[in-house]
């Protein structure tokens, strides 16, 4: 018992000096023997330490030669020799943050302040359990082979119902059903945009951080989420742009939590009418609003097929069940369908059908409602924490509906370091601005994920790694 707790604060202390970088790629490690006196343990304690670390890949072991710091974001290149290969692929892998964020994201001796999920005290366990009992009662009349590219018929047909009282003047022909939002997003790239497009994107935004648009030399120009009433001028800026669209998070948009008011919706749909630029309307978190509904979306201003909207099941029921949609003109939806069946032939059957006796039973829209509620007092309870401990160090707005917080420090402050300090000595996570492509000092909070408790622990750490580089 007591060598395995010492042989996990030895790989601890070794993994921490390789993510905060006092230890590079290719540097020696001291010695088994060093390290042995040093933490006052026997070799083999060290050993079980080199193990659990090599198997991590932070580290590697050349016979005869020593213990070296490995790629350990990329271990798997250099285990294989694939990266060269790699260098020529489409998508290249997440910048640093990003890709360590995604390998933490499921560890759960970490406090997730910044998680863009439902908490398990908020997923309908018991509704998803009821849908899946009534989808087992005619599994047996179900063709358990390929689905088409389109989706489930009947969700399709509920899904163009429910957006009929939103306003939007589409049937099920319109209705492509995808695998989360991002990859409706993917299939737009391959099978909507063409090659050398510009994309304009509303900045800070989730989908800097996913570099969804960086293949097929695609161009981003970046439009601050607080000017796109005045986005038109910045466009004209590149009026010798022939192919493109705009990309927009019109409601609580992540990670800021602002939203666009009807006025710049119509001033949007309206100019990008008249220069023929298609518009890519990413509105995932509409249903989880706290105040009255909220406006209509760029989606219900279209007459010509010009707006192509995307949302998901993944923020309002679970994520794992990996169910979204694509609302857009037929010959949009043909086209798509068509590139699916090229790559994986649709989402699962099952769970499209577990999403639509939720929404046919009205189960969904009773845990909706429930969830707002329950989203709006761990909103007011960050809030109240955010009050009395931040209010002379940052500021942030208050978000309506959504998932996250914006805060920004009045000072500047290393936010990377305050990031990587919170990894490596006291097990926080959180989402620093800068992979938004956000410039001021700003982190993402989520009041989604974390209990009570930890959104109260993590916040006391943030002020206190914050403080430590604004007094120094």
């Amino acid at each position: 018992m007591v060598i395995n707790i010492k042989y996990k604060i030895v790989a601890k202390y070794i993994r921490n000096k390789i993510l905060k970088g006092d230890w590079f790629l290719g540097m020696k490690i001291p010695s088994h023997r060093k390290l042995a006196e040093q933490f006052n343990v026997n070799r083999v304690t060290i050993i079980k330490s080199i193990e659990l670390l090599e198997s991590e890949g932070f580290i590697f072991t050349k016979k005869g030669s020593g213990t070296y710091v490995n790629d350990y974001l990329n271990y798997r290149s250099t285990l294989n020799n694939w990266s060269h290969t790699m260098e020529w692929s489409a998508k290249s892998r997440s910048e640093y943050t990003v890709q360590l964020i995604n390998k933490l994201e499921t560890d759960s001796n970490y406090i997730h302040i910044s998680k863009g999920e439902l908490g398990k005290d908020l997923i309908p366990e018991n509704k998803l359990q009821q849908a899946m009992i009534s989808v087992s009662k005619y599994i047996g009349d179900l063709s358990f082979g390929y689905n088409n590219g389109y989706g489930y018929l009947n969700l399709r047909k509920l899904i163009a119902q429910r957006l009929q009282k939103d306003g939007i003047d589409i049937s099920f022909e319109n209705i492509l059903i995808t695998s989360g939002a991002l990859h409706a997003i993917q299939l737009l790239i391959t099978g909507f945009l063409s090659q050398n497009s510009t994309i304009f994107i509303n900045t800070p935004s989730y989908i800097e951080s996913t570099h969804a648009f960086d293949g097929f030399h695609m161009k981003k120009l970046r439009i601050p989420y607080t000017n796109l009433h005045n986005f038109k001028k910045i466009i004209d800026n590149y009026s010798h742009t022939t192919e493109g669209a705009l990309y927009i998070e019109p409601t609580f948009n992540n990670p800021t939590g602002k939203s666009l008011s009807t006025e710049t919706k119509k001033d949007i749909m309206k100019y990008c009418q008249t220069h023929n630029i298609p518009v890519i309307e990413d509105d995932i978190y509409r249903d989880l609003y706290f105040t009255p509904k909220p406006n209509s979306s760029i989606k219900s201003l279209d007459k010509n097929g010009s707006v192509i909207h995307i949302s998901s099941f993944s923020k309002s029921v679970a994520p794992a069940l990996r169910i979204g949609w694509i609302a857009a003109s037929e010959k949009v939806i043909e086209q798509l369908a068509d590139i699916r069946m090229q790559s994986d032939y649709g989402s699962s059957i099952l769970s499209q059908m577990v999403i639509y006796e939720l929404l046919k039973n009205g189960d969904f829209d009773a845990h909706v409602t429930h969830l707002r509620k329950m989203l709006k007092d761990k909103r007011d309870y960050m809030l109240a924490i955010l009050n009395q401990h931040f209010s002379h160090i940052a500021n942030w707005t208050v978000p309506e509906g959504g998932f996250f917080i914006w805060v920004t420090f009045n000072k500047n402050i290393n936010i990377k370091q305050v990031f990587f300090d919170l990894i490596n000595k006291e097990n926080i996570l959180i989402n620093p601005g800068y992979i938004y492509g956000s410039k001021d000092n700003t982190i993402r909070l989520s009041f989604a994920y974390e209990t009570e408790e930890n959104i109260q622990t993590a916040l006391i750490q943030i002020k206190r790694y914050a403080n430590q580089y604004i007094n120094n």
